[in-house]
């Protein structure tokens, strides 16, 4: 009986250390992956503006170059709702000049919002491109 009070606690600890490293590694690799996803994400939104408001082809082979870096990062880390969405834009053409390609952008936005709370599609839309010209 004496041999079993001594043995417990050291065996209680033992299992409490190997469980809190585990319960840590677990939560950082979590942090991790949703940091690369919000990267990816945010990365590839910027260079899609960046190609919008190009004035120059440099300037637009920059942010193509920059949009496939942010894609690769997306296909590795993203969801499957975000690259099904990024699938959709992409057969669009990947540029915001029509009503598909605008609808198309903006589910691609939302996807990436996901788990983040929900934005009404409409919401989305005025926040990203403003009121429509004929509405102003």
């Amino acid at each position: 009986m004496n041999a079993w009070s001594a043995i417990l606690p050291l065996f209680g600890v033992v299992v409490g250390a190997a469980l809190q490293y585990w319960l840590s590694r677990s939560a950082e690799y979590r942090k991790q992956l949703h940091l690369s996803q919000s990267q990816s994400y945010v990365d590839y939104l910027q260079a899609v503006t960046k190609a919008a408001h190009s004035k120059s082809p440099e300037a637009a082979q920059s942010a193509q170059a920059d949009a496939a870096d942010a894609k690769a990062r997306m296909a590795v880390y993203g969801t499957s709702r975000v690259i099904s969405a990024l699938a959709r834009f992409e057969e669009t053409g990947a540029w915001l000049n029509n009503p598909r390609a605008y609808a198309s952008f903006v589910t691609l936005v939302s996807a990436m919002r996901h788990g983040e709370g929900e934005a009404q599609p409409d919401d989305l839309r005025l926040a990203l491109f403003g009121a429509p010209k004929d509405k102003v």
